[in-house]
């Protein structure tokens, strides 16, 4: 039997250091939901708010992408750099649109609660399309998760009516979706780095979205923004969008998309803790329940297990 491998200090601090950016990642990510209702209480439509977000965030993303890669002394191929720009626009593009569209019609707190869902997501998808075998663990974490969504759902729809069932499928597609950007982007960030990946990834998104958007504008002139809108926007794209997009590639290329799920979950708590303080959503036992059930179904997915083997923590 070989004896247990116990990490070393560097690869220690390392591990920390990735669940630190996880945590304060998804804490920021997590308030998107609140500030895209104070954004749509102002007047703001979803066109014309993915147009202010990804107008601040470019010049960001661009000045950081530069930097990176100027930086860089090996440098990746050019399919890296292509799957990066399919990736952001899959991630930054289309799940950002339905996620916003979706918030139309349900509560910051159902939003988060079923982006959250993601590694579900994933664990099925292995099992049709990869093969992969679904274990007695598998199974109850998918019916823990889905569980905790299904309770919160029903109070969506006694609150929300008819309309929680189209914003929930418009949200959990853009789960959907964001659940294949997580999977894929690990090589991706493994060969470009964390920074560069992020940077090309998310200016390649803004720069069609951005030309859509001015089209669409050259064509339909839109409405005007009040003062507090653009700060609103100027908040969405920096604080809960630039900073936490860094913060999770690279968690997720220091400890992998399967920590940075798990560690994660303080994303739903911050994000109830938000909506009942700033947007004065309701708060009872079926929302505590849901959160417990979702995240308790997620961590089983994504916490790790000791192999017998090496007598190590393997994720």
């Amino acid at each position: 039997m070989r004896s247990p491998r116990f990490p070393t200090e560097p690869e220690a601090r390392n591990r920390a250091i990735g669940v630190v950016l996880a945590v304060f990642g998804a804490s920021l990510f997590s308030l998107k939901g609140v500030v895209i209702k104070l954004a749509y209480a102002e007047g703001i439509g979803v066109s014309q708010l993915l147009t202010l977000r990804m107008g601040f965030a470019l010049p960001v993303y661009l000045a950081v992408g530069i930097f990176a890669f100027m930086r860089t002394k090996q440098r990746a191929p050019l399919k890296f750099f292509l799957a990066a720009g399919g990736l952001g626009l899959m991630s930054y593009y289309f799940s950002s649109w339905l996620n916003f569209e979706g918030l139309k019609y349900v509560s910051a707190q159902l939003e988060r609660l079923i982006l959250y869902i993601y590694p579900t997501i994933v664990a099925l998808l292995a099992w049709v399309f990869l093969k992969e075998r679904i274990t007695a663990r598998h199974v109850m974490a998918l019916l823990l998760a889905y569980l905790g969504v299904a309770i919160m759902f029903g109070a969506e729809i006694g609150h929300q009516g008819p309309n929680a069932w189209l914003g929930g499928g418009l949200i959990f597609a853009g789960a959907f979706i964001y659940a294949i950007y997580v999977t894929a982007s690990k090589p991706i960030i493994t060969a470009m780095g964390a920074t560069l990946f992020t940077a090309f990834g998310m200016s390649v998104a803004s720069i069609a979205f951005l030309t859509q958007s001015g089209i669409e504008m050259a064509l339909h002139a839109p409405p005007p923004v009040t003062a507090n809108g653009y700060w609103l926007a100027l908040a969405l794209a920096i604080l809960c969008t630039v900073i936490p997009s860094f913060m999770i590639s690279a968690a997720i290329g220091r400890i992998g998309p399967g920590p940075t799920s798990a560690v994660g979950g303080i994303g739903p708590v911050v994000a109830a803790w938000a909506a009942v303080a700033i947007l004065h959503e309701p708060f009872g036992w079926a929302h505590l329940a849901a959160m417990v059930l979702t995240i308790a179904g997620v961590w089983m997915l994504a916490k790790p297990r000791l192999t017998r083997t090496a007598g190590t923590r393997t994720w």
